[in-house]
């Protein structure tokens, strides 16, 4: 049961073992106030709360309500204990890094007679901070400055340990990594911030188009590395790779453009199942290949070669594998599209007048 605000405050001024007399001395006020605030006759003023609640040890909306807020002071506690504990956390690295730092520095001075593989130490340990103690530094646009930041760090990384063993790989793992990290963050990124607001609804497909420029740009990094590295003589990225990834390209905003059709999801996904069905299993009726290796992966993925009665491996195994995967595609775009069809007309049979 709740006390009144008189018991409450005689309550806390006793467990502060404070008598009236001192209590008034304190708040510069008469003894009798402190009686009359005891026998609930009269309140404090509103401007004595501050002092009050600290001599009391409560806060001011305990003192007004008349009760310890126990909910209140547990979340403080607990809020006080993650402060500790994350204030500990970021000065045991802080430590760390140093203890890591300034032995690396000395080493490298007093075998080398100069600063070499130090540079990948501290660039290495500059990483490591972006995951540890940075996204503590940082208070707003962590969504951004946060990726970027550790991007950033690795490509140093990256590019003091190419200078150092002096290798000419470096755009590669960057454009990779960058891919990669579009690929995640760019459909977040446009459908979190206002500025993108008018390009929202085409999210998915101009993020598939960003991820394809960035992927031929690294495909042609790496073509170009193997070029000049001796291990391909032409340009495979022309003739291979870009149609094959132009294919998927297309295919991929084939099936990003059924979720336009004003149709129910069951029948939706019926198309697309039907759709994945023909882009996965046609070709291999059509193209050939000179490479003998490349040839017979075409030749495992048609499943009008396969044969049930035959499982054995190098003969009749990838095939049925496919036959199976294409069958199992095709009765599932059947079942969602017959679904779809008939949840299609029975609601617009009950929109009809």
């Amino acid at each position: 049961m709740q006390n009144s605000f008189g018991e409450f405050f005689k309550l806390k001024r006793q467990e502060k073992n404070l008598t009236q007399k001192e209590l008034a001395k304190m708040l510069f006020v008469s003894e009798s106030a402190i009686s009359k605030w005891e026998k609930d006759v009269a309140r404090p003023d509103v401007m004595m709360l501050p002092k009050l609640s600290e001599i009391l040890g409560v806060t001011e909306h305990e003192l007004i309500m008349a009760c310890v807020d126990d909910k209140s002071r547990e979340e403080k506690a607990q809020a006080k204990k993650w402060r500790t504990f994350s204030f500990s956390w970021s000065l045991f690295f802080y430590i760390a890094y140093g203890v890591a730092l300034i032995p690396c520095f000395i080493c490298n001075l007093a075998i080398q007679k100069t600063l070499s593989w130090f540079w990948i130490v501290l660039s290495a340990l500059l990483l490591a901070f972006t995951f540890t103690n940075l996204p503590k530094l940082i208070r707003k646009h962590k969504l951004i400055l946060i990726p970027l930041s550790m991007y950033l760090a690795l490509v140093l990384l990256l590019g003091v340990c190419c200078i150092y063993v002096k290798g000419n790989w470096f755009f590669i793992p960057t454009l990779s990594i960058l891919l990669g990290l579009v690929i995640i963050f760019c459909p977040i990124y446009i459908a979190k911030y206002p500025i993108f607001s008018k390009i929202k609804k085409f999210n998915d497909f101009i993020s598939v188009g960003i991820d394809f420029v960035l992927l031929n740009v690294l495909l042609i990094v790496i073509n170009a590395y193997t070029i000049i590295n001796g291990y391909e003589n032409g340009w495979w990225y022309v003739k291979i790779a870009l149609p094959i990834v132009f294919i998927i390209y297309v295919v991929l905003n084939i099936l990003l453009s059924v979720r336009f059709l004003r149709t129910n999801k069951f029948l939706k996904t019926g198309i697309i199942l039907f759709l994945i069905n023909i882009f996965a299993y046609t070709p291999p009726l059509f193209i050939s290949s000179k490479n003998p290796e490349l040839q017979q992966e075409i030749n495992d993925a048609n499943v009008f070669k396969a044969n049930l009665s035959s499982w054995q491996p190098n003969a009749h195994l990838e095939n049925n594998v496919h036959l199976i995967i294409c069958l199992t595609l095709l009765f599932l775009a059947v079942v969602f599209s017959v679904v779809g069809i008939v949840r299609h007309f029975r609601k617009a049979n009950k929109n009809k007048p």
